[in-house]
């Protein structure tokens, strides 16, 4: 591994759509996002390695990969998930795994705000999660889960919201007075991710690879198609 002032360190994070992805050397960070139709790993490669090139760097020079476990799509996780220890493997670089409600959280608060985050699981459940800012990460009031409606609905303690209408209606949660702010749209991006995965691997160090779980909360029920 390279050392701080030159690390090349990459995040991918698939849990939602649009996927994303950053690259960060020597102070200067960029990130790329997917469109929503290439989600599969032959779309992802090609678009990490033109964003390592503008770094003039190779996916073997990688010192650090930072992946976004989720909660989310099951598709986009695992592509994630199976392309970032590739790339770990391949370039003897370290890897770290973080929740994307982190990064979202991250991402969608200012320092010391608290936030509840609730995300449309489909089948009945809805992910939750409950975080502080703070200046450098979030603290995890309430770990990610996959709640029924109700539990969802008792679980809401927190002034904000980021959630959207999909969500809410979900929930069957009541239109939020006015105490209750709602911050829709919000999503985990890998700029966030990324600033977060340096920041717990110089406090923890790697995520040892049978760790490296993403967080699917819920079992995955295929659909099936009649022919």
């Amino acid at each position: 591994m390279t050392d701080g002032s030159s690390l090349l360190a990459l995040a991918l994070e698939g849990s939602a759509r649009p996927a994303s992805l950053a690259a960060a050397r020597g102070g200067r960070i960029l990130s790329a996002e997917l469109s929503d139709a290439r989600e599969h790993a032959s779309d992802l490669v090609p678009e990490l390695a033109a964003l390592l090139a503008a770094f003039d760097g190779h996916p073997r020079e990688l010192g650090l990969v930072v992946v976004g476990l989720g909660p989310g799509s099951y598709t986009g996780l695992r592509v994630a998930a199976a392309t970032a220890l590739g790339l770990a493997l391949g370039s003897g670089a370290a890897l770290v795994g973080v929740p994307s409600f982190e990064a979202l959280a991250y991402g969608a608060l200012a320092v010391g705000e608290e936030a509840e985050i609730l995300v449309d699981a489909r089948g009945g459940h809805l992910y939750h999660a409950r975080y502080r800012r703070r200046t450098d990460g979030v603290d995890a009031l309430a770990a990610p889960s996959a709640l029924a409606p109700d539990e969802a609905r008792a679980s809401l303690e927190a002034r904000i919201w980021l959630a959207d209408e999909a969500a809410l209606t979900a929930a069957a949660v009541p239109a939020p007075g006015p105490a209750i702010e709602v911050r829709s749209g919000g999503r985990a991006h890998a700029a966030d991710l990324l600033h977060l995965g340096l920041a717990r691997l110089a406090a923890h160090g790697p995520t040892p690879i049978d760790a490296l779980a993403p967080l699917y909360l819920r079992s995955f029920t295929p659909k099936v198609h009649a022919r």
